[in-house]
């Protein structure tokens, strides 16, 4: 029983995720010219992070190792942002 709530779960985040990235993809399409290099720079880059997300979902990884990879992500961007804001 513990195995189908747990995979519920994943179907909802899975939903988010994609939610989000459509919303991405959408605001991208109202704000910024489809002609424009940085458009498509974008949205290769949604495309492949939608694939990477579900390719995770696909492989059974032990969900310690990802929370730690998670964790690293979001302290790599936080600082990234960090800084950028120095730099102005």
């Amino acid at each position: 029983m513990e195995k189908d709530s747990d995979l519920e779960e994943a179907w909802e985040y899975y939903k988010k995720i994609n939610e989000s990235l459509n919303g991405l993809f959408e605001i991208l399409n109202m704000s910024i010219d489809k002609d424009n290099i940085f458009y498509q720079c974008a949205i290769d880059n949604l495309e492949n992070l939608k694939e990477v997300i579900i390719d995770l979902m696909k492989k059974d990884y032990d969900s310690k190792e990802i929370q730690t990879k998670l964790r690293d992500l979001e302290f790599e961007m936080k600082k990234s942002l960090f800084f950028e804001k120095e730099k102005e």
